[in-house]
């Protein structure tokens, strides 16, 4: 919207044939002025990123946002994930677990180089996925990896404390060469780091397969630190091309002409339930409420498209998400009120609210104030309640207040936002460390554990009983996962295929003009 208004404003601006009426006016009598010498076309705008010279461009511990966006286009790892969530064997040629499920062995493709030439060996891999384990932004996905070990130059074995079938989902952190200290490593993706922290460029990496295929044989990079100096280097031109998420309080106001690529992404809306005390420990409750809730208006409407609606904590793009079990859990308003109905609160004609015996329902929904987005929703789904005769406070708390309330259990309902990992298991929100509405159920605790282990057809199974059970329970209510966008100056490439880890998912096949 805010790209468009700039437009419309320019046109405006241009269509005006004066504007100030104190602007000097040629005098009768002046003698014709000389036409001005013609100034020369502008030239093409080269394409060029941008990077933080003040923080680090290791892609394993480093989590600036700005510098991560280069990773993929530098870095590989054993997997990636496309925009269906399905893992992709890149570095790895194959992979299989053990007969008990926990370890996995991956042998690598033979022939692999890094941007030096020195060849790929699974003691690389092994030790750049240990450097993971011991911290950084992929710390957390790997909590489950125990151990990694290279066997000889061209296998692998990753320990695990419990079977997790698809393992490879979590793998596509960045295989590495380290190099001397405050040098970024070497990297085997199509291009490598060129000149010192304070002029940087991308320079194609001739031993990678598409070296000849890629778009830019240079790409400049921009030094910038801060939002200000982003937005500005993209709007000059110094910068082409940049990610945001548009329903982010802190998404940045770009303002030049751009176009827009969206991906999905794992970081999945939820209302979340307090089930161990009040309304909400009633399972036919949580299901009405759930029913409440309508995910596409909050994707289109609230979230400008940018989401993608679902009632389970799986992506619908994923092939573990089960059509039937969300379709139970989905927006209807009159099947919402016959689960209140049966779950004891009646409708009072009167005063339009219902009760319980004599007890109204009442709940307090809880919402991080400094999220316009989510507030925009929270309100949304008070909205709905209130038709149904359910009385809502909606408390609006700052960040701090917000997860102290949380904390303490001081809701009914709350809205929420999680980072699932690549292979969306949502335990952290069920028996983990988000749990905060105390939910428990042994049944579907074990349901989850059967498909997180699971592979192929057995996990198609898996997932049906699974999310069966989830939506007979109601632990949460997923809203949407959000989207992410690629910004790229107008008219610059076509062909664009971003994903939620690499912005420039396969670049070579990117067209130019």
């Amino acid at each position: 919207m805010r790209r468009v208004l700039a437009l419309l404003l320019a046109a405006c601006l241009l269509a005006l044939p004066g504007c100030g009426g104190d602007a000097p006016q040629p005098s009768p009598s002046a003698s014709p002025s000389l036409p001005p010498a013609a100034s020369p076309a502008p030239g093409p705008v080269r394409f060029s990123l941008g990077y933080d010279p003040a923080s680090t461009l290791h892609p394993i511990t480093g989590d600036n946002q700005v510098n991560r966006e280069l990773t993929g286009l530098v870095y590989q790892g054993l997997y990636e994930l496309d925009n269906r969530f399905v893992p992709q064997p890149v570095l790895a040629a194959s992979g299989a677990p053990s007969a008990d499920g926990y370890s996995w062995s991956f042998t690598l493709n033979a022939g692999v180089l890094f941007s030096d030439g020195t060849p790929l060996t699974a003691g690389h891999a092994a030790a750049s996925l240990n450097a993971a384990r011991a911290g950084g932004p992929y710390a957390a996905r790997l909590a489950g990896v125990t151990g990694v070990s290279a066997g000889d130059d061209a296998t692998l074995t990753v320990y695990l404390s419990s079977p997790n079938g698809s393992l490879p989902a979590l793998l596509d952190v960045p295989i590495v060469l380290e190099q001397g200290e405050g040098a970024p490593p070497l990297g085997t993706g199509c291009y490598r780091y060129e000149g010192g922290k304070e002029r940087m460029s991308l320079q194609a990496n001739p031993y990678h397969r598409a070296a000849s295929a890629l778009p830019y044989a240079t790409i400049p990079l921009t030094p910038v630190t801060g939002a200000d100096e982003r937005i500005a280097s993209f709007d000059s031109g110094g910068v082409t091309a940049v990610t945001t998420e548009f329903s982010d309080p802190y998404a940045l106001g770009y303002s030049s002409s751009y176009e827009t690529c969206d991906y999905p992404t794992t970081s999945l809306l939820y209302v979340g339930f307090r089930a161990s005390s009040g309304p909400c420990q009633s399972s036919l409750v949580r299901q009405a409420f759930s029913r409440a809730v309508d995910r596409e208006g909050a994707a289109q409407t609230l979230l400008s498209g940018h989401a993608d609606p679902a009632c389970l904590p799986v992506s619908p793009l994923c092939g573990d998400y089960d059509g039937e079990s969300a379709a139970l859990l989905g927006y209807d308003l009159e099947a919402a009120a016959g689960l209140l109905e049966q779950a004891g609160y009646k409708l009072n004609e009167e005063d339009g609210l219902r009760y319980h015996r004599r007890t109204p329902l009442e709940v307090t929904l809880l919402v991080n104030s400094d999220n316009e987005s989510r507030q925009s929703v929270a309100e949304e789904v008070a909205a709905a309640l209130r038709s149904l005769g359910v009385g809502v406070t909606v408390n609006s708390l700052s960040w701090s207040g917000y997860t102290a309330a949380l904390a303490a259990g001081q809701f009914d309902l709350y809205l929420g936002e999680v980072r699932l990992t690549g292979d969306f298991d949502p335990s952290p929100l069920l028996d983990g460390a988000l749990n905060y509405g105390e939910y428990a159920n042994w049944e579907l605790t074990q349901a989850l554990g059967t498909w997180r282990a699971a592979r192929g057809a057995a996990r198609v199974q898996a997932a049906k009983e699974l999310w069966a059970l989830f939506a007979q329970d109601a632990p949460i209510a997923p809203v949407c996962f959000k989207r992410g966008s690629l910004l790229v100056r107008w008219g610059m490439v076509s062909g664009l295929q971003p994903t939620r880890a690499n912005p420039f998912y396969r670049i070579e096949e990117w067209t130019t003009p």
